[in-house]
């Protein structure tokens, strides 16, 4: 099982210090390659006042050109608001410049407001969204194209090719995760939902993948939010305020939650009805190194995930210090666990 980080370069309320921000997220990545991580992932959302980022383009050349060994990526790129050969382009263009270490995690999107942003109806995103799939693969395959879709007329292709590139298919729901299963993409989880929730929507997108006989293309990207420290109250003290606010956000924003999987939350009304000794259980990756290692495999034994991707600070915090040393003790405590002997761990220096 491979290892990676999803960063989360914010700064509310009003993106003041996005700046130094961008550049604590650069620093935080060398941390993690030197710490024995195996990928660098960003995200993208629009028009969020605290300098969320609208595209991942930049942050993706950055991270290939200060990184040498670790992938790099995207969960999630909002594929149906860009033209698919403009993804197709700027896509393999990271992938030569990183040297095939491109992980193109995309999405259909949530939230009407940034559908209005680029004038686009939310009642067509799910035909837009397939189309764009469909175009970036055969570009990338090399295909001369002549295409003419719903959405998109396109003649002619791409260059140059990706030289490694992937495609991953990000999914909320049954209809989602089959559909990467259709097109043969790895499955990038959302970070939210329980481990109930998770193990039965890898059970759909593995008996899609027999359907569809993709099986061989297939595998679960693991999205988590988590925290290393001393202790359960060390994590609830420094790193639970942080994330608790991020999780209500997408609970109140996002109704796609399963409830009959998800009953606790029933009870939830505002933010601080999420509990922590309630919330993280079977759905964070938080505590001492050992209760951090029990919690990954328990999610082994449900899912088998193929990676792991962590998300350690929140928008408001921990500190940048804070963060470094939660990918250090991350990587010299917690991953060396999962290693084979074939799988060594670099030998690693502080910067």
């Amino acid at each position: 099982m491979k290892f990676g980080i999803l960063f989360r370069p914010q700064d509310p309320p009003d993106a003041a210090n996005i700046v130094e921000r961008w550049q604590e997220i650069l620093a935080a990545a060398k941390v993690a390659e030197q710490a024995g991580f195996d990928g660098l992932f960003v995200p993208e959302h629009h028009m969020m006042p605290d300098g969320y980022p609208p595209s991942p383009w930049a942050a993706l050349g950055a991270l290939a050109a200060i990184t040498e060994r670790v992938e790099i990526g995207t969960t999630i790129h909002l594929l149906p608001f860009e033209h698919p050969i403009h993804v197709a382009e700027h896509a393999a263009m990271v992938d030569v410049i990183s040297g095939g270490r491109l992980r193109l995690g995309c999405g259909l999107g949530n939230f009407p407001t940034e559908f209005e942003l680029y004038g686009i109806d939310p009642a067509t995103q799910v035909s837009r969204f397939e189309e764009c799939i469909e175009v970036v693969q055969r570009a990338w395959a090399g295909e001369e194209l002549d295409f003419h879709g719903r959405h998109f007329d396109i003649k002619g292709r791409i260059t140059p090719r990706p030289v490694g590139a992937e495609l991953w298919l990000g999914a909320m729901s049954e209809p989602g995760v089959r559909r990467a299963a259709r097109f043969g993409c790895p499955w990038p989880t959302d970070p939210l939902h329980n481990i109930d929730v998770m193990k039965h929507w890898a059970e759909v997108y593995r008996s899609a993948g027999e359907e569809y006989g993709t099986s061989q293309k297939l595998g679960v990207n693991l999205l988590r939010d988590g925290w290393v420290a001393d202790s359960l109250a060390d994590v609830e003290r420094t790193w639970w305020p942080h994330v608790r606010a991020d999780h209500w956000f997408y609970f109140k924003e996002v109704p796609r939650w399963v409830a009959d999987r998800e009953p606790f939350l029933q009870d939830v009304t505002e933010e601080d009805d999420f509990k922590f000794d309630r919330h993280r259980i079977d759905r964070l990756i938080v505590g001492s190194p050992d209760d951090c290692i029990a919690s990954i495999r328990a999610f082994q034994e449900a899912i088998d995930p193929d990676y792991l991707i962590l998300t350690f600070r929140m928008a408001a915090g921990p500190d940048h210090q804070r963060e470094l040393e939660c990918i250090r003790r991350f990587g010299s405590e917690v991953i060396p666990a999962f290693r084979t002997q074939d799988q060594p761990l670099l030998s690693r220096t502080d910067p």
